[in-house]
């Protein structure tokens, strides 16, 4: 069970996709025993896992499901096809602490997008 990274973050992200489709990831989760489950604005479900793996890395799994999310919401799969079955990113990530805080950020390569995020704990 790792409770290190337990508590709430606030993410943001920017990503390199120019597609029709709005993208609406950004928002707040709870990291409890180094996993989450949120429900992004478009509907979209997110179950993470977060595993520290060096004193300055955290490898992060995430898996988007777009079954029950906005009828003008869709993923897109790795070869940028638009998709509402689930789709995994997977990265390391960088962690940093200052006092309590602590900070995730990197970026996911997928298909031809690439994904920067940041995670900072409330």
């Amino acid at each position: 069970m790792n409770t290190e990274l337990d508590g709430k973050y606030r993410i943001t992200s920017t990503s390199s996709y120019q597609g029709p489709i709005e993208k609406k990831s950004d928002g707040e989760t709870e990291i409890i025993n180094g996993q989450t489950h949120r429900t992004d604005a478009a509907g979209c479900e997110w179950t993470s896992t977060f595993e520290i793996i060096s004193e300055n890395q955290v490898k992060m799994t995430s898996v988007a499901d777009a079954s029950n999310s906005s009828i003008d919401f869709l993923l897109n799969a790795p070869d940028g096809s638009p998709t509402r079955g689930p789709v995994t990113y997977e990265t390391i990530l960088k962690l940093a602490r200052k006092g309590d805080k602590i900070q995730m950020s990197g970026q996911i390569e997928y298909g031809n997008e690439v994904i920067l995020l940041t995670m900072r704990s409330a």
